[in-house]
């Protein structure tokens, strides 16, 4: 195993990571459903859904000049001429209901609770860095589907705190700022070789978890830096030293 130097706080990812799920067929099943949701509120479907694609490309591309969230819904708004915060509380209703049947994709692993537990009785820092392009209730349901309490965390990361998106190292430093720690504190989790492993170019250190691993093109090689499954991470907690 690679040397682990000293940490006072570790980044999550958590699709693929702390929730063990295929995240293709998660985004395949969750775009459908959504679909689904706003043919049923008497939405035109296609537009809505081409807006939200737009809105996801606009995302990806921020400039770090607005949140997420703003970048999101000013492009919805102006592909589809629906008022935005009138189609932002609907949805909301989404995420509280018709989302949550998505979860069935999902299988929690025990092992994503015990490290979380261990960390905790160790007493280090924890944060959910997931890809902002949700909002804040839409990665609460996805904790939960793993398994795991939201108050387990200092912050997670969602569409309306976020300036940036991964792989850019922009959005790690941008999370670090808001952990208040230095790069060299922080060791990140994830399972994509290219959207976590951006954390490393932000100088964090990393470990992939293995179970549902995406080699990103451009991404690191898992054989160079700490990995292993779930479960192996773990016991890897069990391994690092309490902080004082």
């Amino acid at each position: 195993m690679h040397t682990t130097r000293p940490y006072s706080t570790v980044f999550f990812d958590l699709d693929g990571t702390l929730l063990p799920i295929d995240t293709h067929a998660f985004m395949k099943a969750y775009t459908v459903s959504l679909g689904e949701f706003a043919h049923d509120q008497g939405l035109d479907a296609r537009a809505v859904m081409g807006a939200f694609l737009a809105g996801v490309k606009a995302m990806a591309s921020n400039d770090g000049l607005q949140t997420n969230h703003d970048l999101f819904w000013r492009t919805f708004e102006a592909a589809t001429g629906l008022d935005a915060k009138e189609t932002e509380t609907l949805f909301d209703t989404y995420y509280e209901g018709p989302f949550n049947k998505v979860a069935e994709l999902a299988e929690p692993d025990p092992a994503a609770a015990q490290a979380i537990a261990t960390l905790k009785a160790k007493g280090y820092t924890l944060a959910v860095t997931t890809m902002p392009m949700f909002p804040l209730k839409a990665v609460h349901a996805r904790i939960g589907w793993a398994g795991l309490d939201p108050n387990d965390f200092l912050f997670v990361t969602d569409y309306a705190s976020a300036t940036s998106v991964k792989p850019h190292v922009a959005y790690y430093e941008e999370a670090m700022r808001r952990a208040g720690v230095d790069a060299g504190d922080v060791l990140m989790v994830g399972n994509n070789t290219l959207e976590d492993g951006a954390a490393f170019k932000a100088g964090a250190d990393i470990y992939f978890v293995t179970d549902h691993l995406i080699e990103g093109e451009g991404g690191l090689h898992v054989a160079q830096h700490k990995h292993g499954t779930l479960e192996e991470f773990a016991r890897f907690c069990e391994e690092l030293p309490a902080r004082a």
